[in-house]
């Protein structure tokens, strides 16, 4: 994988780079174990006036090869050591991951093409246009992620039968890491600090992401509802939750094509938000039992 990974950044960075340069960069990867290779693709220099899938592809591939790797050890030592115990290593672990939505985003729009905020959605509509909108789509989405959430059970009926399915489906989501993490916090502070996460922090890295960065790209690549889709299908698999796909992916719909209509993320942001937060209240309030 790593010479792989050297051999592509070599090849690509011949057409694009001195050789000095191509050459630190090559071995940079090497290295590194191929780490240096996100990078690469956020700094090549291209000739094109706006980013594009090179862009787009960095960072699933440094969650890849390191936060994907490093997760799986961190989990592994954190439940013998009950270190996800302490809410500190979750509010650390998502503030970085989404800081690292947005300053891989902003570096690639603001810095790498002097393009303005406004390219990536970073622009405020009228007040009372934010809040109809975001009222309007949000409510779409509940609605949404209740019509998934049945489709999922219906489709697994039709091969284990209608009461198997809704049992296997709620026993799933029981074994998801943020179920089991959530078990843990129920203190009101703790409460408050998760809400923050999911209602501030999350919607604001991933929407920048997946809908200013990566639905701006694909929009332009193909046409509106091919991209809204493929759009919302990055955006259901990225999450790694299967049992949870079909209303994810709904979801994404959804805020792209919010996006579509009003260039703003910030409507997208305050969608993203109450879904998130209603599915928080819904666990506290009536989580699901086996």
């Amino acid at each position: 994988m790593t010479l792989i990974t050297s051999a592509c950044v070599f090849v690509d960075g011949r057409t694009r780079l001195p050789r000095t340069t191509t050459a630190i960069w090559t071995l940079g990867t090497f290295v590194t174990a191929g780490l240096a290779s996100p990078l690469y693709l956020l700094a090549r220099p291209s000739r094109n006036p706006s980013w594009g899938l090179g862009e787009l592809a960095a960072l699933p591939l440094f969650f890849v090869l390191a936060v994907a790797p490093s997760a799986m050890i961190l989990e592994t030592f954190a439940l013998r050591l009950e270190v996800f115990s302490s809410l500190a290593v979750i509010v650390a672990l998502t503030v970085a991951q989404n800081a690292v939505f947005v300053g891989a985003a902003l570096y690639v729009v603001l810095v790498k093409y002097r393009l303005p905020p406004d390219r990536i959605g970073l622009v405020s509509p009228a007040a009372p246009r934010v809040f109809v909108l975001a009222a309007i789509a949000s409510a779409t989405a509940l609605a949404g992620n209740f019509v998934g959430q049945n489709l999922t059970v219906f489709g697994a009926g039709l091969v284990v039968g209608q009461k198997a399915a809704a049992d296997l489906v709620v026993r799933q989501e029981i074994r998801l890491p943020v179920f089991r993490m959530l078990q843990q916090f129920r203190h009101p502070v703790d409460i408050a600090t998760l809400a923050v996460l999911v209602g501030l922090v999350v919607p604001v890295g991933e929407e920048i992401f997946f809908r200013g960065l990566t639905y701006g790209a694909l929009r332009r690549m193909m046409g509106r509802p091919l991209a809204i889709g493929v759009s919302a299908l990055f955006f259901a698999v990225a999450h790694l939750e299967p049992i949870e796909f079909l209303p994810i992916l709904i979801l994404g719909v959804i805020l792209a094509a919010l996006y579509e209509y009003n260039k703003s993320l910030i409507p997208c942001m305050i969608t993203h938000a109450v879904n998130n937060l209603v599915a928080l209240a819904l666990f506290y309030l009536a989580p699901p039992t086996p």
